[in-house]
């Protein structure tokens, strides 16, 4: 216990000091303080706290053993969801109380409870199989065209981006809960998505924020995979195809 808490308060610092990193960037390119002398953005402090708490967040669960990090990510969650309802993003407001923070939930007791069960499913991440990976890919369409037929009046560019920002999550949510590698895949199509979308929205703070946030979850993915054993990389595996 006393190694995780090390490492989430290794987490938090390096997050804050990315986050001091990212502010410099922003004032230099002028997107922090207008002409006037106030801020660009009026949601930037909550943004910016938002951002640091998220990115401490995924650096903490680079470790698959490390569930504090889902109080961070429960944290980070109630602020951004504040942040999108306050930009008028009801999407994004409802996929993170409606989603992120009972998904958050639900996989904090259930890694607690993992760990004290040796090599289960909650201590050792592992691939979907074949079959379910392509179920998956099935449930992300879907979600991607009830976001579009239900929440967007029309079909745009930035629309598309965000269904599949609330798809990705979604389903990467889902997958962390049972320790699936397949997770970070989904967050980094999360990410990219993002990205594209807030450049069609033209918000070049938050689209910063997700850059760093693309950086960090390539490196969680890149360690999660590394720590998932050869036998548990599921349709990676040629023999998971045969078994179809």
């Amino acid at each position: 216990m006393k190694q995780l808490v090390k490492e989430s308060i290794i987490s938090i610092l390096i997050a804050t000091g990315i986050f001091g990193v990212v502010v410099l960037f922003l004032h230099l390119c002028g997107w922090l303080i207008s002409p006037d002398g106030h801020l660009t953005d009026p949601l930037l402090p909550l943004e910016l706290v938002a951002g640091i708490i998220g990115s401490a967040y995924i650096l903490m669960v680079r470790n698959p053993q490390n569930f504090l990090g889902f109080v961070a990510g429960i944290i980070m969650s109630i602020l951004l969801g504040i942040q999108f309802y306050l930009q008028d993003q009801i999407e994004q407001t409802l996929l993170y109380y409606m989603v992120f923070i009972p998904c958050e939930t639900y996989t904090l007791v259930k890694w607690i409870r993992g760990r004290q069960v040796a090599k289960n499913e909650y201590t050792i991440p592992s691939f979907l199989g074949a079959g379910r990976m392509i179920v998956m890919l099935i449930i992300f369409i879907i979600i991607v065209i009830a976001v579009l037929t239900f929440l967007k009046d029309e079909i745009t560019l930035a629309a598309v981006m965000s269904a599949m920002v609330v798809g990705s999550s979604t389903l990467a949510n889902f997958l962390m809960i049972r320790k699936r590698t397949d997770a970070w895949i989904y967050w980094m199509v999360s990410s990219v998505t993002g990205i594209i979308f807030l450049l069609c929205m033209h918000n070049y703070i938050t689209l910063t924020m997700y850059v760093v946030y693309l950086f960090i979850n390539g490196s969680a993915c890149i360690a999660w995979i590394k720590q998932t054993p050869k036998d548990r990389r599921g349709w990676l595996m040629r023999s998971a195809w045969k078994r179809m």
